[in-house]
């Protein structure tokens, strides 16, 4: 079966953000895959985004959210929930023979309680943000012990490691209840974990599940000073990527190479350039089969 993914599109922020989602929903049209799903910070809930959102409700197909924490920059979670049709923070479905996890890591902790964002609250508590709470963990667990199927989970920050980025602070316990599941002899349970939000490319395997880091579809934020755009460095093309999950044991992603728009971050001189690119790569590997 095969989904197509797009995140951090960025409308409100990335003037041309129609014009790449418009690019993803063509393709998607043409390939027809099971279904479509943006990995968050895709809009917000306003009338200057309705276009943007009916672009992507356009597609015949199936098609998913994921909350991302700019979504909730001038409203709370129920407010782009109704925006887009959202009925859950978190939520599961199957598509074929595969089941298909979203997270919520859109929590802060403070004074020891999970607060959600709102309003542009994440700005504020740069260093106890990001969590997935404790009530939707355990959720994770009751829904990964209730299906036979192989899984995938989507959250919009990195539960793996990457470089340089703000991870969910919580993710070895997201972990732990991951490779609890696929401590079993039959078959591995999860297979893969795919996120967005670090506008990153990248790919590692942690205990046999493969987390992939997908790219933003419009700019890497190299800070001010860095960016051909402000503090953003653009991506000429939109980038975005269609997955095939082969039930004899292969995830083949189909990426999207692009360049970046001059003044680049190499010709800024950012300490980090040269791991900022403007590219999802192509990836072909195995995953343990049912």
């Amino acid at each position: 079966m095969t989904f197509g993914l797009i995140t951090d599109v960025h409308h409100g922020y990335a003037t041309d953000a129609q014009a790449r989602l418009e690019s993803f929903i063509f393709e998607a049209s043409k390939q027809k895959p099971d279904f479509i799903i943006q990995c968050g910070d895709f809009c917000h809930p306003n009338a200057e985004a309705k276009s943007f959102l009916d672009l992507y409700n356009s597609y015949k197909g199936a098609k998913f959210h994921v909350l991302g924490n700019h979504d909730m920059d001038h409203g709370d979670k129920r407010d782009i929930m109704d925006f887009w049709g959202l009925k859950n923070r978190y939520y599961s479905f199957d598509q074929g023979d595969f089941h298909f996890i979203v997270l919520d890591g859109n929590y802060i902790l403070k004074d020891g309680q999970y607060v959600e964002y709102e309003k542009g609250n994440y700005f504020k508590f740069i260093k106890s943000r990001d969590y997935i709470n404790p009530e939707q963990i355990e959720w994770l667990k009751s829904d990964l012990a209730a299906t036979d199927k192989q899984c995938i989970i989507f959250s919009h920050q990195s539960i793996g490691e990457i470089w340089g980025g703000y991870c969910v602070p919580n993710r070895h316990d997201v972990r732990k209840i991951i490779d609890d599941a696929n401590n079993r002899p039959d078959f591995q349970k999860v297979i893969a974990c795919f996120s967005g939000h670090h506008h990153v490319d990248d790919h590692s395997i942690i205990n046999k599940v493969h987390y992939f880091q997908m790219n933003s579809a419009s700019y890497y934020y190299a800070g001010e000073g860095y960016g051909s755009e402000g503090g953003k460095s653009m991506y000429k093309d939109p980038l975005y990527a269609f997955i095939k999950i082969d039930p004899s044991g292969k995830i083949e992603i189909k990426g999207r190479q692009s360049h970046l728009v001059s003044p680049t971050p190499t010709e800024k001189k950012h300490p980090d350039a040269a791991r900022i690119t403007a590219q999802i790569s192509d990836w072909k590997v195995p995953f343990s089969i049912k």
